[in-house]
């Protein structure tokens, strides 16, 4: 019986990768969009003396993540979850990388940048200082830069992820199983495949096919 299954190593999801060429060169080109349009941002409203390389490092990593979020796939991917227990794990997954964000746009943007802001509303004013201080000083700049370090490690393990399930490598399967989230997908000894596969229960068993 013809099925499929994840790429089991780098090899194998590299190969599967080149026989899917195309979906591959989508998936950059709309990263490559994403990326440009913050760095153009960036450039204007952030950093004053241009975007430094660590901040070029993070608006990529940024773009692939946008990339992935307005993909059928994730959509698809967060209806099938949405209303079961495993919901609460993306939204607390959702809620730290919206906490390193905001640090990240800290470590990336001059306090003089919004200086004006602070003087126009007093409640700010604290902050500014709080901004000015740290970003000046060297264990301030170390801070920071973990911050921007953990969101990088955090996306790239996201877009990881999701690139390997994205992607299937043709096999044979047994009569007792079959790869979950193919259209020959089939009980596992009794049981729905669901109920014992973690990336199901994150709703990334989908193939690109599966839209």
């Amino acid at each position: 019986l013809a099925s499929n299954r994840f790429a089991e190593s780098l090899p194998e999801l590299l190969k599967a990768t080149l026989l899917e060429w195309r979906w591959a060169m989508k998936r950059i080109f709309v990263m490559m969009c994403f990326f440009f349009w913050i760095y153009l941002l960036a450039g204007h409203y952030v950093a004053l003396n241009g975007v430094s390389t660590e901040i070029c490092i993070v608006l990529l990593f940024t773009a692939n993540i946008m990339s992935i979020s307005v993909c059928d796939r994730f959509h698809r991917g967060v209806q099938m979850i949405w209303n079961t227990p495993n919901k609460w794990r993306y939204l607390r997954l959702f809620g730290l990388y919206s906490v390193l964000c905001h640090m990240v746009v800290f470590r990336a943007m001059e306090p003089s940048r919004w200086q004006p802001l602070a003087t126009r509303l007093p409640w700010l004013a604290s902050v500014h200082e709080f901004h000015v201080l740290v970003h000046g000083s060297l264990s301030g700049t170390i801070i920071l830069s973990s911050f921007s370090l953990l969101y990088v490690s955090i996306a790239s393990g996201a877009a990881f992820l999701f690139w390997k399930t994205s992607l299937r490598v043709p096999t044979v399967a047994s009569a007792d199983f079959r790869c979950p989230g193919t259209s020959n997908s089939a009980v596992i000894k009794g049981s729905h495949a669901g109920d014992s596969c973690g990336l199901c229960q994150l709703g990334l068993c989908l193939d690109n096919t599966c839209m």
